[in-house]
């Protein structure tokens, strides 16, 4: 009786299934490995789809950034060119207190025999020589011939000196005045040429010219000029 027993019991351990019958490390890995399996699958029904959109998301982020980054260099462009058109309007200012318009010159030959008056030479010839045209601006020679005395010629050169707008003194003669002359007090007869300058319609043209703005550099991009 003992004997069929032990006989039952062996035959029912052996006869168990082949996943009860392997080594318990073997069941250990078999589970681990179904387990990843069924986590894996899990994944991918149910988070593939949020990673797809993640992705495309950061596609979209790296876009707008690229975009971005291209806007802020056209705004610095743009900055840069305001920049130089608020200093060259602030040159144009400064050269137009110094250089009158065609209009105006007028004014400045007028002062110019203001001076002479107040220095009481007497002047006798003011003669408008050729123009002479230049890239900024046009000069205007004039021939003057004056008489009176010596020290009231320097005093007029030195106002001239002084003088709010630009003008030059070349070809200065200075020689002795007829005895008659003399005994009114004019000593001596000159002359030279005072040359001034203004800014002709063609000038202001040239100095108000728009050039075109250069193209935006792109990130990465060397500035004209620079090599690689």
């Amino acid at each position: 009786m003992a004997a069929t027993m032990t006989t039952v019991v062996k035959g029912a351990e052996e006869g168990g299934s082949f996943f009860t019958r392997m080594a318990w490390y073997y069941q250990v890995g078999v589970l681990m490995l179904l387990a990843a399996m069924l986590i894996w699958g899990g994944d991918l029904l149910l988070y593939s789809e949020k990673r797809a959109q993640t992705v495309k998301l950061h596609e979209q982020i790296q876009t707008l950034r690229h975009k971005n980054e291209q806007g802020s260099i056209i705004r610095q462009n743009l900055a840069a060119t305001e920049q130089t058109l608020k200093e060259k309007r602030e040159e144009m200012d400064r050269l137009r207190d110094l250089l009158p318009d065609s209009v105006e010159i007028s004014r400045v030959y007028d002062n110019i025999k203001d001076f002479l008056r107040e220095q009481r030479l007497e002047l006798k010839r003011f003669m408008h020589q050729k123009t002479a045209p230049a890239d900024f601006y046009t000069a205007q020679p004039i021939q003057v011939e004056i008489t009176g005395s010596y020290d009231n010629l320097g005093q007029f050169f030195s106002r001239l000196g002084f003088y709010s707008r630009i003008v030059s003194v070349t070809d200065v003669e200075v020689k002795s005045a007829e005895d008659n002359a003399q005994e009114l007090g004019r000593s001596i007869n000159a002359q030279f040429v005072v040359t001034a300058y203004y800014i002709s319609p063609d000038n202001l043209e040239k100095l108000t010219m728009k050039k075109p703005a250069p193209p935006p550099l792109t990130p990465g991009q060397a500035p004209p000029g620079q090599g690689k």
